[in-house]
């Protein structure tokens, strides 16, 4: 799939429309139309594709959610409607501990899918004045229908359409959130346009259930497992140009017990910097061992958070979308809510 800086270089108007045809086809869309329909295409397609483009082989450890994006991205296809399928997914809602990938994900499935890519900030959809939050949604749902096919990206939906509102009162706050969440609400449940949804949560008691309702999927992401942090190191360490097998990978493993995705990045960049700021020697293992160790880790940060989340799977209420169970050394709620290592 061609990066969206090499489409947004592409000479379009200069190439002829069997080239054009071959740059839809790299990009999974429609090869009909003539050329300028075919240029509008890519075009689109250009601006709407996220700067940093991922694929389900950068997904690492989340084999049952890729899984399920892999089958629910067919459901897309022309093959799917003639077989009776009468309407598009609108969604999946994914929670889970900050750092974890959720966001990587939603542009996995985007650029795996052919579709245009929109993240949409707090910002964009809370108003100042009353009847604001009506509008913003309004218009949104109208931009991506228009725009379809695209995935939205929502992340920490809580913060837009939680529900907030304290007992016994019902403030003008309230009734506009409400009010947007329904408009929200009917075009999920009415459009066909090819929208889909990635929506993030952190606190999934506070979505409302008539939106979880919405979702096709709903998944809940874990800290990575030891064999997903292996991958993870590797990944990361080759990204930076230095070859995994000149470590021993196993051993920062065993370090970044209770790490999520982005603590490993972090940790290996301050082991970079270190190395960098001296002279730029070369990274050593014992870099990375000290800011492994250094770290303080996304488990102890979050403990409360990430026990109440999986109780939610455990209730049957979330789908887990890591591939391995929890190995020991996992978090349990004892003795009303205290934290303790097993």
């Amino acid at each position: 799939v061609p990066s969206k800086s090499n489409l947004l270089a592409m000479d379009l108007e200069e190439m002829t429309v069997d080239d054009l045809k071959d740059v839809l086809r790299s990009l999974n869309l429609p090869l009909s139309g003539n050329k300028s329909e075919l240029i509008e295409k890519i075009d689109y397609m250009a601006r709407n594709m996220p700067e940093s483009v991922f694929e389900y082989d950068d997904i690492k450890g989340l084999d049952p959610l890729i899984g399920w994006a892999k089958m629910t991205g067919r459901l897309f296809s022309p093959e799917a409607v003639a077989f009776g399928f009468p309407r598009f997914p609108s969604g999946v809602l994914l929670t889970g501990v900050p750092g974890c990938g959720k966001s990587m994900v939603a542009k996995a499935i985007a650029n795996e899918w052919g579709m245009g890519f929109r993240r949409v900030q707090p910002d964009e959809l809370v108003g100042k004045l009353i009847g604001d939050n009506e509008e913003f949604m309004r218009n949104l749902v109208t931009e991506l229908a228009e725009e379809a096919p695209i995935v939205c990206f929502i992340d920490e939906a809580e913060k837009i359409l939680g529900q907030t509102r304290s007992q016994g009162h019902y403030r003008v706050a309230d009734a506009s959130r409400d009010s947007a969440e329904s408009i929200l609400l009917q075009f999920m449940e009415d459009d066909n346009s090819g929208v889909f949804f990635v929506f993030t949560a952190n606190d999934y008691n506070k979505m409302s259930p008539a939106l979880l309702d919405r979702f096709h999927g709903r998944f809940f992401i874990d800290l990575p497992s030891s064999s997903a942090r292996k991958d993870i190191i590797a990944s990361m360490l080759e990204i930076r140009q230095r070859n995994p097998s000149d470590y021993d990978i196993d051993r920062l493993v065993e370090n970044s017990d209770g790490f999520s995705g982005r603590d490993i990045r972090t940790a290996i960049d301050e082991a970079m910097k270190v190395a960098f700021f001296e002279d730029a020697r070369a990274l050593t293992e014992a870099d990375l061992v000290k800011a492994f160790s250094q770290a303080i880790p996304t488990s102890e940060i979050h403990k409360e958070q990430i026990v109440l989340m999986r109780e939610v799977v455990s209730q049957g209420k979330m789908r887990r979308a890591n591939s391995q169970e929890l190995e020991a050394g996992a978090l349990v709620a004892k003795d009303g809510w205290q934290i303790a290592w097993v």
